[in-house]
């Protein structure tokens, strides 16, 4: 998501400097984007730059782009809450450790180290309002998969709109949580 942030505002600010200053500019001030021909010209367009933000079902009664945007930002926090599986975190998985005391082998579950852990999703929400396209960053193999699983779990919503066409949007979600 990062870098195609990144490339988008590398090619977006070339296209810019590619045409003659009358074309770009309204005002000194203002900058006149490029009219976009085909649907095609857009690829991905970030969350927090969408002129019509994807909807969530339980946002449907908002009519402003902030309001649905937050109301987008909270269902996304309240699903997590809800699905994510919390107790794996304290046993993400077993080892055979050998306690000298009694001079055996146990099987013992093996945390994260206490403190402040995050996961990163990011995904895009497609055309039709599917996810897709989910890559995560976590401290544990385990902690991935449950991130996948719990995004995998988003309802279907209505999509977002550029230049009132359907476009992919990319959504970061951050999952943070205390280890003790």
């Amino acid at each position: 998501m990062k870098h195609t942030f990144i490339i988008v505002v590398i090619l977006y600010s070339t296209s810019l400097f590619s045409q003659s200053q009358e074309a770009n500019y309204a005002t000194e001030n203002e900058v006149k984007l490029p009219e976009i021909k085909s649907i095609n010209e857009i690829k991905d367009v970030p969350f927090k730059i969408i002129e019509e933000v994807p909807v969530h079902p339980k946002c449907k009664r908002f009519k402003t782009n902030s309001e649905k945007k937050k109301c987008l930002n909270i269902m996304m926090i309240k699903h997590v809450q809800r699905h994510f599986n919390h107790k794996m975190i304290s046993c993400l998985e077993t080892k055979l450790v050998y306690d000298e005391a009694t001079q055996k082998e146990e099987l013992r579950c093996v945390s994260l180290k206490p403190g402040k852990k995050r996961i990163y999703v990011q995904f895009k929400i497609d055309i039709t309002g599917k996810i897709i396209d989910i890559h995560v960053r976590a401290p544990h193999p385990k902690l991935e998969q449950e991130a996948i699983r719990v995004v995998k779990k988003l309802p279907k919503m209505k999509p977002g709109k550029q230049k009132g066409k359907p476009v992919r949007v990319g959504y970061t979600l951050p999952i943070t949580f205390n280890v003790e």
